[in-house]
């Protein structure tokens, strides 16, 4: 009832206009005062036939009689029939036929009996609830007998006309003889120790009633019950299995199996035949029971036990996931037991397996059809209603989703999923990016059961709120805002203290998300990360794997446009290990394969220019992938393919954006092939162009007039390209830094040795990390050396021997310092 008024108050709190479907307690409760006739089952000797009627609780019943007309009809008060109880014919020499209806919940038996002669007594036992009727021939002894008596007493009358009162002595002595017969005979038959294991068997006590059979066939092995005991001490057997918690059906099926060769005849073969199959279909023996089951609907026609044997034969295919075949044959069921409870219950279990199976499409038309057929049964198991809400919900339905929810919500306010499904329809709304109707459901479902996972599920939800909708007009007063306005607070009060593993994934997937949203992709990638232990099929395996791709993609589009290759590279390899697959996305391969490039591993670098040349279908990476190749070749000293790849992009894409950058390598190709003029020429061409970087023109420039040995061209271009960079670039490229130290390499060969060592000490104060340092310290050594700075240039030299960058270069400056020292001592001699 909490969670009902609770929802009430939801209701109003949000403002919501929501249809909320109620049962009247009324109704519950004059459903519940009903009596239900479970079922009857009838059990025969040769003096009378029993017929039980099971019930679930005590009720009170008439009795009307008509013996002439051969009828007896039992009136059951304020009753309802399980539809599994129908109309049957027996073949039984007291009843002829039971007839059931269910009229105005009142329940009618009508018995068609045999003989007019017949007689019935009734009356009630309980624990369990049942109403007994025992039929019996008029006199209490048999037809043949009273027939045999009747003869024999006219037949006396007849002979002692004469003499009445001798006639009257003889009659009696006769009659007494054939009831002493009689007497004898039932004593011969075992009559009494018959009807003694009977009783045992009705009334539950299957152990003593299995000895008790057991007894009676070694003891009376002519009598006329032995039929019926065969057949009850297999019942026997039968019920003591199914007491056990590992049943062992051997016994009971090999006594049926001998009854039934035994007995063919007897009225108990049909279900014999019957239990032989459901023990065959509870040992998963499928071949035996589907065989015989068809073997009794083929016997006979008209058997009532063959709707439970096409029942039967429905759930095995259920059980061998044959659903589509199972759902055919309980639809033809149905059509002849229309309100048969074991084809409903196999319709369920159809319809659970497609949705266990994630087939929502079949799983949604089979309950459509079990809610056609039985209106009632969503409120009678209100659970289905979840069910069927998160078929909706996993669909994208979510209006219809919250319809069945909300059912569940309304209906059974205590079962277990009715939390769940307050916090579904949260979802729904959340889904919808309906922030406030999502924060009003989450925030009492919070506060219901505080502590349970489903309340912490409530303080997840309630914080991605606040991360999503930050800006709701939240009141304190009606609100619990803690997790709104302190999500990251609220994901980790849940996760130091989770009250499952499922609440705790719902934690770290929830922070991660957010730290996706807020691009901390990395933060986020170790969140997810958390959850690929979780089982490959569960739902947390496929949200870490697809969030891990996003935030990966996303890192090294950030990465790539610093052209930062190798954290490229690095976070590329740090999935790889991860092993849930590659990178599929065409643009994230193609800046792998261009960070490859980049670093100089072109064969790798071809590879995934391969995979992007293939799925590009629409060409929107032709042009890059021809300038990616075009600067493969050159790194690979391949000119010529340079040259030819290039020319191509030029004559094929006139109008790209990109046309300056073939130029370029079309320039740098021909540098390579010492074609300097027409390398030059390009470049000056770029010069003139629109968005061109014109300092790394200057510096391409710079080298191809270096090669051509243009010294003082060579180092005007190098100035110009250190003069023109942008400079509030926080990080200048590599040619810029390149620039410094070759501008000084170029003017030490021309003699210039203060510009020289002026550009040297430049390049080595800006960037000392340079891949030329050691070079630079070596020239600026001997430059101060020309200037005569000896001391200087020593400082210089014992540095770098101490620094030790460069073997080459530390013997020549161990050279170098042996050679200032052995001028020193030069200069003290003389």
């Amino acid at each position: 009832m909490a969670l009902r008024q609770s929802f009430r108050n939801l209701i109003g709190l949000a403002g919501l206009s929501l249809t909320v479907l109620l049962i009247p307690q009324s109704m519950v409760e004059s459903r519940e005062s009903l009596t239900q006739v479970e079922d009857y089952r009838l059990g025969s000797h040769p003096q009378s036939t029993r017929i039980i009627i099971q019930l679930n609780q005590d009720s009170p019943y008439r009795v009307l009689t008509n013996y002439p007309n051969q009828k007896v009809v039992i009136w059951i008060r304020n009753a309802t029939l399980n539809p599994k109880v129908q109309s049957i014919s027996f073949k039984d020499k007291h009843l002829g036929q039971i007839q059931v209806q269910e009229i105005k919940q009142n329940v009618k038996f009508t018995l068609r009996l045999k003989s007019k002669d017949t007689r019935l007594v009734h009356f009630v036992k309980h624990q369990p609830e049942q109403i007994v009727i025992d039929l019996k021939t008029k006199g209490g002894v048999t037809k043949q007998v009273a027939r045999k008596t009747k003869r024999q007493i006219a037949e006396a009358k007849r002979k002692s006309s004469k003499s009445p009162a001798l006639a009257s002595r003889s009659n009696q002595k006769k009659t007494t003889k054939l009831f002493q017969a009689d007497s004898e005979q039932n004593l011969k038959s075992g009559r009494k120790d018959y009807e003694k294991a009977l009783k045992l068997f009705q009334n539950k006590n299957y152990r003593e009633a299995l000895i008790a059979f057991q007894q009676f066939q070694k003891k009376y092995r002519e009598s006329p019950f032995l039929s019926n005991a065969a057949y009850l001490l297999a019942e026997t057997q039968h019920n003591l299995a199914k007491q056990e918690d590992y049943p062992n059906y051997e016994e009971a099926l090999a006594s049926y199996q001998y009854a039934m060769r035994t007995y063919p005849d007897s009225q108990f073969y049909d279900h014999a035949l019957f239990k032989t199959a459901s023990i065959y279909e509870a040992m998963d023996y499928t071949l035996e029971a589907r065989t015989i089951y068809e073997k009794g609907t083929q016997q006979d026609k008209s058997s009532r036990y063959n709707i439970a044997r096409e029942t039967g034969l429905g759930l095995m295919l259920v059980k061998e996931d044959k659903l589509d075949e199972a759902y055919k044959t309980f639809q033809v069921l149905l059509r002849k037991a229309p309100q048969n409870a074991d084809a409903k219950k196999g319709l369920f279990q159809i319809a659970q397996r497609y949705y266990e199976a994630r087939d929502f499409s079949k799983a949604m038309k089979i309950y459509e059809d079990v809610v056609k057929r039985w209106p009632d049964e969503l409120n009678e198991q209100p659970e289905v209603n979840f069910t069927i809400g998160e078929i909706h919900f996993n669909r994208k339905q979510y209006a219809q989703a919250r319809k069945y929810y909300f059912n569940l919500v309304n209906l059974a306010p205590e079962s277990p999923n009715a939390h769940r499904g307050l916090n579904r329809i949260g979802d729904t709304y959340l889904l919808e990016n309906n922030g406030m109707s999502a924060l009003t459901v989450f925030n009492k479902s919070y506060g219901l059961n505080t502590g349970s996972a489903e309340s912490q599920y409530a303080q997840i939800r309630l914080a991605d709120v606040g991360l999503r909708f930050p800006a709701l007009p939240v009141k304190d007063l009606v609100f619990e805002v803690s997790p709104y306005y302190h999500p990251y607070r609220a994901y980790d009060e849940v996760s130091n203290n989770p009250q499952s593993q499922d609440i705790l994934a719902e934690a770290t997937f929830s922070r991660g998300s957010a730290y996706y949203r807020e691009q901390r992709y990395l933060e986020a990638i170790e969140e997810f990360k958390r959850l690929l232990p979780f089982e490959h099929d569960s739902k947390f395996h496929r949200w870490a794997k697809k969030y891990l791709q996003l935030s990966m993609v996303q890192l090294i589009d950030q990465y790539a446009s610093q052209n930062g290759h190798l954290p490229v590279l690095y976070a590329y390899a740090d999935y790889l290990n991860l092993g849930i697959g590659e990178l599929n996305r065409v643009q994230t391969q193609l800046q792998i394969g261009e960070s490859y490039k980049a670093i100089g591993l072109n064969s790798e670098a071809l590879k995934f220019l391969e995979k992007v040349k293939f799925a590009d279908v629409n060409g929107a990476y032709t042009d890059r992938l021809f300038l990616d190749l075009g600067e493969i070749h050159l790194n690979e000293n391949r000119f010529k393919e340079a040259e030819r790849v290039s020319q191509t992009f030029i004559n094929t894409y006139k109008d790209s954006a990109r046309l300056p950058e073939a130029k370029i390598i079309l320039a740098r190709a021909y540098l390579g092939q010492k074609q300097y003029d027409r390398s030059i020429e390009i470049f000056n061409q770029l010069l003139n162009s629109e968005n061109v970087e014109a300092a790394n023109i200057h510096y391409l420039m710079a080298e191809t007039w270096f090669a051509r040995e243009d010294l003082r061209n060579a180092a005007r271009a190098y100035r110009k390209a250190i003069d023109g960079y942008d400079r509030t670039i926080r990080n200048p490229p590599d040619y810029v830094q390149t620039a410094y130290y070759k501008l000084g390499m170029v003017l030490s060969m021309q003699g210039k040795t203060r510009k020289s060592l002026d550009a040297l000490m430049a390049g080595r104060k800006l960037f000392p990390e340079h891949r030329l340092r050691s070079w630079g310290d070596y020239l600026i050594i001997t430059n101060l050396d020309r200037l005569k700075k000896k001391e200087q240039a020593e400082t210089e030299l014992k540095t770098l021997v101490a620094e030790n960058r460069n073997d080459l270069l530390q013997k020549a400056a161990e050279s170098h310092l042996k050679v200032i020292d052995w001028e020193k001592r030069l200069k003290d001699l003389l």
